[in-house]
């Protein structure tokens, strides 16, 4: 992970909003290292976290794009 405090900052609220949903799912014994795994994952696999909310316009064409991609046949 990153060395920018905004960077670790949106990892760690990446890791509490991941705790908050499995935690009903998974036994407490487990939970902190399945988060950690799925993150080390994330990070292994080049997933940044998006450091501000996009502008409307923006999501909703990217959106949009990637509905007409999954649409296109394989």
């Amino acid at each position: 992970m990153a060395a920018d405090p905004d960077i670790e900052a949106t990892w760690k609220t990446m890791r509490a909003a991941l705790r908050a949903i499995l935690q009903p799912h998974i036994q407490a014994a487990l939970l902190e290292d399945d988060v950690t795994a799925i993150a080390d994952w994330l990070n292994a696999n080049g997933w940044k976290p998006p450091l501000r909310k996009l502008d409307p316009i923006i999501a909703a064409g990217r959106a949009a794009r990637d509905h007409a991609a999954r649409k296109e046949p394989q």
